[in-house]
């Protein structure tokens, strides 16, 4: 009977660091893919961090309970000896979270950084740094300043501008008119700052490199 009981205490511990473990890896895991900062960092980060919190409070827990079964309760040297190497562990993979703690602050600092210094205003246009992703609400008009870069990514789109103008299709080669509609992840460029643009049929997302303004 008390080397049945010693045999589950110690699948039970064994158990409980695998648990650990695996959460550990995960969290590494998924910091390691929200390297290259993107439009789904943020979403990323919250998750990320709120992980970490639940997880290192779950393992104090664990410690408190350890402690309090060691102070009231009559073990055996072999058990105690089990629960003294899952303690070691459990504070090991404690000092792993706060390095991961300091890892979502510097990307929450990351990502600060790069909400404060996108979509620079310069007179009418708001210019971005790089590709940036834009949402335009449903029957809202974005126009283009020359030289912008877009591609629509989710939703409906018409194109909007002069008589006469075109906005050019890089992807199939070829000039799109008024009143088309734009294709999804087709990569289209604005040659002049004269209207050229499109108007959202749907909530559009749409990524540009460039200069635009929403009305």
């Amino acid at each position: 009977m008390e080397k049945e009981r010693r045999r589950r205490f110690k699948k039970g511990i064994n158990f409980l660091v695998l648990v650990l473990v695996f959460g550990v890896l995960s969290m590494g895991v998924i910091f390691a893919s929200s390297q290259s900062i993107d439009s789904s960092a943020l979403v990323t980060y919250g998750f990320l961090k709120k992980q970490v919190d639940q997880l290192k409070a779950y393992i104090d827990n664990k410690i408190n309970e350890l402690d309090k079964k060691i102070k009231d309760t009559n073990i055996s040297s072999e058990q105690a000896q089990d629960i003294s190497k899952l303690q070691s562990q459990l504070a090991n993979l404690s000092s792993e979270i706060e390095k991961l703690k300091l890892q979502t602050a510097q990307l929450d600092a990351k990502l600060k950084n790069i909400s404060s210094s996108s979509g620079v205003k310069k007179g009418d246009f708001i210019y971005t740094k790089g590709y940036e992703v834009i949402k335009v609400s449903k029957g809202k008009t974005i126009l283009f300043d020359a030289s912008t870069e877009f591609v629509v990514r989710v939703g409906k789109a018409a194109t909007y501008m002069p008589k006469g103008a075109t906005i050019i299709d890089l992807t199939s080669a070829k000039d799109v008119g008024a009143n088309q509609q734009l294709l999804f992840n087709h990569f289209y460029l604005v040659a002049r700052s004269d209207g050229r643009g499109f108007k959202a049929l749907d909530d559009v997302w749409v990524i540009v490199n460039g200069g635009y303004k929403i009305k």
